[in-house]
């Protein structure tokens, strides 16, 4: 897959594109990008999923949004799902002005060579979120632009949304942050020397870098599986502001340095 990021993109492929933030890629998420694949296969089109940095919500509020994925960790998913391009606008004030007639035609349309556009029914664009799935379908007839629509996908007749899944995280509820996604709650990064105790303890430990903006659980000790080279070990994971320490069981070997993923799977403080 191929990663794109700026204003000025050029790709000389005809392309079919949905368009979101696609933070956790939850069920609703996944719902569309299979079927993005469905059109491009049927139209002989290239796959892309062209997203927002930052997240659009916290440069119009002013307000820090935590992300679910972290920007690798969501490269990482699109990545095993076979998608050609991801590409990513620089999300402005004045990207937020943008006309939603020009947004479809100008952008979509003549940079991004789109010829399929896939989104949820609930889609808006362009200033103030003008445009909606019927603009887009009234200006693609005109272009030449076909556009799919996807009913929303509920879990329990409730909304899938990336908001209620934060929620989730904050309240440690996992498993239903993993009915929402299809996954469980995840983070990667790199291990870096811990402060011994795991070692101390007989077990593997280090720290996990993350980026400032990953969405942690509240501080606190978890029941975790972490991934090395894609070996999976049942572990302790210690939160504690925007630090994480994991001690692994089984493991042997030295940690540090590696990039290692850690599943959160419970609670060990509520138990």
């Amino acid at each position: 897959m191929k990663y794109i990021h700026g204003e000025n993109i050029e790709i000389f492929q005809d392309l079919a594109i949905t368009i979101g933030k696609f933070d956790g890629l939850h069920k609703g998420h996944m719902a569309l990008i299979d079927k993005l694949k469905k059109v491009a296969n049927n139209h002989d089109l290239a796959t892309a999923v062209l997203s927002f940095s930052p997240h659009p919500a916290a440069v119009l509020s002013g307000k820090n949004i935590p992300l679910i994925l972290s920007q690798y960790e969501k490269i990482s998913l699109l990545e095993q799902e076979g998608i050609d391009y991801y590409i990513e606008f620089p999300f402005t004030h004045q990207f937020a002005q943008v006309l939603p007639e020009n947004f479809i035609e100008d952008i979509i349309f003549k940079q991004l060579q789109t010829r399929a556009l896939v989104v949820g029914e609930n889609f808006r664009f362009g200033e103030s979120g003008r445009g909606d799935v019927a603009l887009a379908q009234e200006i693609g007839a005109k272009l030449g632009l076909h556009v799919h629509t996807l009913p929303l996908v509920a879990d329990k007749n409730a909304q899938i949304s990336s908001e209620t899944i934060r929620k989730m995280i904050n309240t440690k509820d996992f498993c239903g942050a993993k009915q929402a996604c299809g996954r469980d709650f995840f983070l990667m990064g790199d291990a870096v020397q811990s402060k011994k105790k795991g070692q101390q303890m007989g077990f593997p430990a280090a720290n996990i870098i993350t980026p400032k903006n990953k969405l942690l659980p509240p501080a606190g000790v978890y029941h975790t599986r972490t991934f090395v080279d894609d070996i999976s070990y049942e572990s302790i994971s210690n939160v504690n502001a925007n630090n994480v320490e994991t001690r692994l069981q089984g493991y042997t070997g030295d940690l540090y340095g590696r990039y290692i993923r850690i599943d959160f799977l419970q609670s060990l403080d509520e138990k």
